[in-house]
């Protein structure tokens, strides 16, 4: 599972990558849960466990990517 969170505007955010067994498991569901009651936007992404490492390198160079245009 990876999790990233960002703030913008006064608005939080929080996007969590996971596999679908990683979904099933209570401990994840704690965790949305928590943000949840934080008042975060929650976005849940779900892939398949066969190309997870593939997508979480996507997701780290598309973080770096929109941290570098950050005015």
């Amino acid at each position: 599972m990876q999790i990233t969170s960002n703030k913008i505007l006064n608005e939080k955010y929080v996007q969590i990558y996971l596999t679908d067994e990683e979904l099933e498991k209570q401990s994840t569901k704690e965790v949305i849960e928590k943000y949840k009651r934080q008042k975060y936007k929650v976005g849940i992404f779900v892939s398949g466990q066969e190309n997870y490492p593939e997508i979480l390198k996507k997701i780290i160079m598309k973080q770096v990517d929109l941290s570098n245009h950050v005015c």
